[in-house]
C-alpha cells in the first residue's frame, strides 16, 4: 500500500509504502513484535530513503536513514502506559 502523508507542491512531497506488519523492534524504551514497516520518501531528495517502524499502541518507535544520509532516532521514552 503507498500512500501520500503531505503536499504541498514543490515544498513537501512525503509518500510512504507498508513493507512489513510483522516486524521487530528494540530501542532503548523496549522491544515489540508486529512492528508496522514503511518506506518513507519524497520526489524532492530522491535520494534519501528512510525506513520507520511503528508499534501498536505507542506509535513511531524507530526510524532509520538507510539512503542519502545516515541517521537513527529511537523511542527512549514515553508518557502514558505501555501495552
Amino acid at each position: 500500500m503507498t500512500y501520500r502523508q503531505e503536499y504541498y507542491a514543490g515544498e513537501a512531497e512525503d509518500e510512504g509504502r507498508v513493507l512489513s506488519v510483522d516486524e521487530q523492534a528494540q530501542v532503548p524504551f523496549g522491544h515489540w513484535d508486529d512492528v508496522l514497516m514503511t518506506k518513507d520518501y519524497t520526489r524532492l531528495e530522491p535520494k534519501l530513503l528512510e525506513h520507520k517502524f511503528y508499534a501498536r499502541g505507542i506509535g513511531p518507535v524507530l526510524t532509520l536513514t538507510v539512503s542519502g544520509g545516515s541517521g537513527r532516532e529511537e523511542l527512549i521514552d514515553f508518557t502514558g502506559a505501555k501495552p
